[in-house]
């Protein structure tokens, strides 16, 4: 059985083959806390425009051109 490598408890060798290194509980703090940070990563494109997701730097520097 795999280890989480944050808390040390074990998890599904299916969680593993997937590609994840963390239990459903560390996985599910980490989600939350990277929905925190994407949350505040959005500009509007364009005056009266929607808002979206800016994801680096070079789509910042291109936002509202």
């Amino acid at each position: 059985m795999p280890e989480c490598i944050k808390c040390g408890d074990e998890y599904n060798p299916k969680r593993k083959q997937l590609g994840y290194h963390t239990c459903l509980e560390c996985g599910g703090i980490d989600a939350k806390v990277e929905m925190a940070r994407k949350a505040k990563c959005t500009a509007p494109a364009f005056n009266k425009g929607a808002y979206q997701y800016v994801g680096n730097r070079q789509a910042a520097l291109g936002i509202g051109r």
